[in-house]
């Protein structure tokens, strides 16, 4: 039963509807199933990310990195859920642009969420200091402005996909490239006189300068949108909730390892873990960047006749992706660890191996997840299962990072068998039924 039913029988905008419903041929599906500006962009954020990553691991001890890696993780943990604001955000542009007033509200709103959160991030700082082992609390206190810049960006990224598929991909993309050249630059710049410090800083001064093009892009995207006249705000509280819960497991899923080796190793093997994890959980950036793209016609097919081609293009793009990705680093671990940290974490190999393979194939996990998101079905929250099954295997085994990592797979087999079985159950029974004359 859905908890949303207005998913699908809201009134898609006409550029997401026409991407949708339009007669094209399957390859060109295809091609704009793949995206290819946004995923260029994120090839390129992945580049930055595992260079600023390689350059941190040789310039900082295993156990100065591992704090370091922890709290750059913590940041991810603490955004990729935003990307349920972002898929909320993309399910109400999907319906058209707001009026003037409503946009003014929905601003308003924006800036004044962002700004309590930022806030909460920051009383909460002396957590992740005890719990991670960190030497102090200035790193993590950046967390807070971080997490409130990256709400408003979230928000934006899925206005600007939701309303114009074409225009939207392209502006998303450029946030991306905007957000890593300006990390990488500040942090290298800085990294010899602040240290941990300025790879934090230069993450949070990326987002705001990607928040300001965003917010250009979107003026003219909005500018050239259809039905000015339309009365739905940015958000709505039941997307936002619904949309935060189900996006938060999968993302728990994908990442309590690393928190849970942090916590249960000592400080060079969890170093060796948040090294190994680093490559491995890169690798979801692609399809993300793919799935991200494909949800707003996920929304606009709802639960009709283009739902299962529409599932079928965007598995093939997600996965594809995915697998490939995962193939070349489980076949070349060591060469790998050695391009980005040299000999610090040679040892790290097998680890490497066994997450790439684990996010290889969490990307099917993620596919039903936001296809079942995309019908509003309760079925959407299956990951927080698999999460709580993660945190117990590991927390009965966490001998060695290696011990971990079996943990953490023997945790996703599971979930995928239950997600996938879900999605299949799903489309067969909300099918459209055919009636004889």
């Amino acid at each position: 039963m859905p908890l949303a039913p207005d998913v699908v029988d809201r009134e898609p905008s006409p550029a997401v509807a026409a991407a949708t419903v339009a007669p094209t041929s399957p390859r060109a599906a295809l091609m704009r199933a793949l995206a290819a500006p946004l995923l260029i962009a994120v090839v390129v954020q992945n580049i930055g990310n595992l260079a600023l990553h390689a350059v941190l691991g040789r310039f900082l001890t295993p156990d100065q990195y591992g704090a370091l890696g922890t709290v750059l993780s913590l940041m991810v943990l603490l955004t990729v859920p935003l990307s349920a604001l972002q898929a909320a955000a993309s399910k109400s542009a999907a319906a058209g642009p707001a009026a003037t007033d409503i946009q003014r509200r929905s601003v308003r709103s924006l800036v004044i969420i962002s700004l309590a959160v930022a806030a909460v991030v920051c009383l909460l700082a002396p957590l992740p200091t005890a719990a991670f082992h960190l030497t102090g609390s200035l790193d993590a206190l950046l967390l807070g402005p971080f997490v409130g810049v990256s709400i408003v960006l979230a928000v934006l990224r899925g206005r600007l996909l939701g309303l114009d598929q074409r225009r939207g991909i392209r502006a998303v993309a450029a946030t991306f490239v905007i957000s890593t050249f300006a990390r990488l630059a500040i942090a290298f710049a800085a990294l010899s006189t602040f240290g941990t410090t300025a790879a934090i800083a230069a993450t949070l001064v990326g987002e705001c300068l990607a928040v300001a093009y965003a917010v250009y892009a979107l003026k003219a995207t909005t500018a050239a949108s259809i039905h000015p006249e339309g009365a739905h705000p940015w958000l709505r509280a039941g997307d936002v909730g619904w949309s935060g819960l189900a996006i938060g497991g999968l993302f728990l899923f994908t990442t309590v390892d690393l928190f849970l080796a942090r916590h249960f190793l000592g400080g060079e093997a969890s170093g060796g873990y948040v090294a190994a994890a680093t490559i491995a959980k890169t690798l979801l950036a692609l399809p993300a960047a793919a799935l991200a793209a494909a949800y707003p016609r996920m929304v606009a097919a709802g639960t009709g006749p283009g739902r299962v081609p529409e599932l079928r293009r965007t598995g093939i793009v997600v996965a594809g992706l995915a697998v490939l990705a995962a193939t070349v680093v489980a076949l070349f671990p060591n060469l790998v660890l050695g391009a980005l940290y040299g000999g610090s974490f040679a040892d790290q190999g097998d680890v490497v191996r066994l997450l790439a393979i684990v996010a290889g194939l969490s990307s099917l996990v993620s596919i039903a997840t936001y296809a079942l998101l995309a019908v509003g079905s309760k079925l959407s929250l299956l990951p927080w299962t698999g999460a709580v099954l993660q945190v117990v295997v590991i927390g009965v085994w966490h001998d060695s990072a290696t011990t971990i990592a079996l943990a953490s797979a023997a945790a996703l087999v599971a979930t995928l068998v239950i997600c996938l079985a879900a999605l299949a159950w799903n489309v067969r029974s909300r099918a459209p039924r055919v009636h004889a004359a």
